[in-house]
């Protein structure tokens, strides 16, 4: 069970709600509602129930909550009590999977090589803990998609570049000449997840304005290398928001050239304003 599940139940029985939760937490709606889905999943017995268009705590939250906040709190105090012997020399950089391979080699030029005793910790995960991690000094620098409205007072930010996201299938998959995501009606789909933003929500997003029925996801992955390896071995479909991310599987999969694109979404630099920015978009600049 994720700690950072009990913030945000902790802000949705503060605010009363998703929307002010997530904008107090400094995450995505569909953020919290994914910590929700997974903290409920726990018990057997409601954590919140609605009245009118406010979320009320049951007995079993704040029970859950008077629990968890003091342990919540201690781990918390962690980075703090670190924050003074941070160590210069080391960059902690939290990102998703495409920003590893895109920016992955730019963080090294730009930080180990003019200064060799310099060392780069690359993490991925998905976006919401990304941030979560920024805010909580797990990381110097998280490039990630930027949740819908995210604002927060400590955190400075630059859009870098835009991604295309992309549907793969096998090749010879019995919809690989499919030209519209009508024909892809009733497939199966594979995905990474748990996601906030990102190839899962454009294509769901892709079908909601269109007003057709929701892609029905069979299976999530814990990453991008074992989805492709479903998908180069059965007839699951999936989005990827890079090529970059194909690696071996390049040969064995194809893009579906649909009459419709999926929706664009931007990759952002996040950093935190208390401290001196230690990559800003210069690093980046006609590079990605």
């Amino acid at each position: 069970m994720y700690l950072r599940y009990l913030h945000y139940l902790q802000a949705v029985i503060d605010q009363g709600s998703f929307a002010r939760a997530a904008q107090a937490c400094g995450v995505s709606q569909p953020a919290i509602s994914q910590g929700m889905k997974a903290l409920q999943a726990q018990f057997d017995t409601p954590l919140l129930v609605r009245d009118g268009r406010r979320y009320v705590p049951t007995d079993l939250a704040r029970r859950v909550v008077a629990e968890g906040a003091p342990l919540a709190q201690r781990i918390d105090a962690l980075p703090q009590a670190r924050r003074a012997a941070v160590d210069r020399n080391r960059l902690r950089v939290g990102l998703t999977a495409s920003a590893a391979l895109v920016c992955g080699p730019l963080l090294y030029e730009a930080w180990c090589l003019p200064q060799p005793q310099r060392s780069l910790e690359m993490t991925t995960t998905d976006e919401g803990s990304l941030l979560t991690g920024l805010l909580h000094g797990s990381f110097d620098a998280v490039i990630a998609p930027r949740p819908r409205r995210f604002a927060h007072p400590d955190v400075v930010q630059w859009r870098l570049y835009e991604l295309q996201p992309q549907i793969y299938a096998r090749r010879r998959h019995p919809l690989a000449q499919a030209r519209s995501l009508a024909d892809l009606q009733g497939a199966a789909w594979g995905c990474v997840g748990p996601s906030v933003s990102g190839p899962v929500d454009v294509l769901t997003e892709a079908h909601r304005v269109r007003r057709m029925p929701a892609p029905r996801m069979a299976v999530r992955c814990p990453d991008f290398a074992s989805l492709l390896n479903l998908v180069v071995g059965s007839d699951l479909l999936a989005v990827l928001p890079h090529p970059a991310l194909l690696g071996a599987a390049a040969e064995q999969v194809v893009p579906l050239q649909l009459a419709e694109a999926l929706p664009l979404y931007g990759m952002w630099l996040f950093e935190r304003k208390a401290r001196k920015p230690r990559l800003g978009p210069e690093v980046f600049a006609g590079r990605v």
